[in-house]
């Protein structure tokens, strides 16, 4: 297959399902899954590759993904041909909807019972869907394969105790790190934890003028690294207003207060690109297919730059934002559904497609493959970014919200901490007023 370079629109699709932005209002389809038991389903379940057992599969099936095509056409057209080789009386039809008709066709076809057989969704269509009872349980249909995927993006797919989806490809964070700017304040490696970064961004921004670690728009994710909640359990009410958040935005206004880090970047007025370009900032966390962006505005300080492991916070956790593989509950194929998503996401496909596509698989032997354990030791940045993200996903979880209006909560909290670093307003007065804004929200 043709290698591609990371599309766009995925990229996009990649970013907005972490932000849940284009999510914001999906279908709604099955909680009887639970009645799907899939063990029964003439064996589907009884191989990661989609092998039926001593049955033979038969029917079409039809495969909904999300602005793949036509970048990824050889990719797709491949999973066809190969599975439609290993089940010659199965006839697979792949429809790749662009991500700004996702909503409408995913509630039409919700609405009048005729999902795809096997649909590409993230996890507030999946638990949509889900809760109408019209998704296949994949805690029965697919047993035989859940340890192959990492513990904590497996439970991306699971909606009130059961997991309705198998995860498909995801991305992580990595770290870029300008080893000059580190070694003019004295240090020869970069921050392991957020608790190291503050302390080595004081030196750092006392002995270069440089910043280290920078408060990016993401309190929805720094929260949760650090063990808040922002929801309770059942997503019904705000979680976020207790002790541990006073005490973290405390300390980050004390930063600030101290210089350690803009505010330019928080009020999306500066990228964190042209400040790690322009040698103002030590460091910088995201995924490392964006490292790209360094090499492009600064090909110097690209060459010099390493990559590193993401920032670990009190909880020991990281953040993924998988996308998934759903089965229609009511699929006339759904033997050959099951089997065929479990081929999509067997551990051969899922490495071939994070190869092509810049993004990272969920399941463990993909993960370790040699495509991203050379990058250890790599002087390249982004092939050692690489290999820390992947490392990254034995911890990895999904923190986005299980919500639909999640862009608005998380703005609500992020307007409260702007308001504790621009306007002074003691901290537990802005969570109380973020607090009282997502609860209202929720209503």
């Amino acid at each position: 297959m043709k290698t591609f370079k990371l599309n766009y629109k995925l990229l996009l699709t990649l970013l907005l399902g972490a932000m849940l932005v284009f999510f914001t209002a999906c279908s709604d389809e099955d909680a009887n899954a639970n009645q799907d038991n899939a063990s029964n389903d003439n064996g589907a379940a009884d191989n990661a590759d989609g092998d039926n057992g001593s049955e033979a599969l038969s029917g079409e099936v039809e495969f909904m993904t999300i602005s793949l095509r036509p970048a990824f056409d050889d990719y797709l057209d491949g999973l066809k041909e190969a599975f439609e080789a290993e089940h010659p009386d199965v006839t697979v039809t792949i429809n790749d909807v662009p991500y700004d008709q996702v909503e409408q066709i995913i509630l039409t076809s919700a609405s009048s019972g005729n999902l795809p057989d096997v649909m590409n969704l993230n996890k507030d269509f999946v638990k949509k869907i889900a809760s109408m009872g019209a998704l296949v349980n994949m805690d029965e249909a697919a047993a035989d394969v859940k340890d192959t995927f990492f513990e904590g993006i497996w439970e991306t797919g699971e909606i009130d105790g059961s997991v309705y989806a198998l995860p498909w490809y995801t991305t992580t964070n990595g770290l870029i790190y300008n080893p000059d700017i580190l070694a003019e304040a004295g240090f020869d490696a970069p921050p392991k934890t957020y608790e190291e970064a503050w302390e080595m961004s004081k030196v750092i921004y006392e002995k270069t003028g440089a910043y280290g670690e920078v408060i990016q728009p993401e309190m929805h994710i720094l929260m949760p690294k650090n063990g808040i909640s922002i929801l309770n359990e059942d997503s019904t009410a705000a979680a976020f207003n207790i002790p541990e958040t006073v005490e973290l935005w405390t300390d980050y206004k004390s930063y600030y207060e101290d210089g350690l880090f803009p505010i330019d970047v928080l009020l999306k007025q500066t990228e964190m690109t042209e400040l790690y370009a322009q040698e103002k900032v030590a460091w910088w966390a995201t995924g490392p297919q964006l490292f790209r962006y360094i090499k492009d505005l600064s090909p110097e300080v690209y060459e010099k730059s390493l990559g590193g492991a993401p920032l670990e916070g009190k909880a020991g956790v990281q953040a993924a934002n998988p996308m998934n593989i759903a089965v229609s509950a009511k699929s006339k194929s759904k033997d050959a559904a099951v089997a065929f998503a479990k081929f999509v996401t067997n551990a051969e496909n899922q490495l071939e497609f994070a190869k092509e596509a810049s993004v990272l698989p969920p399941v463990i032997d993909a993960a370790n493959d040699e495509f991203f354990s050379q990058g250890e030791d790599s002087e390249d940045a982004t092939e050692r970014g690489r290999y820390y993200a992947a490392q990254a996903l034995h911890d990895a979880m999904n923190m986005s919200l299980d919500v639909s209006n999640v862009t608005e909560i998380n703005q609500a909290i992020e307007d409260a901490f702007v308001k504790v670093i621009l306007e002074d307003l003691p901290v537990e007065d802005a969570l109380a007023e973020a607090e009282a804004t997502v609860n209202g929200l929720l209503q």
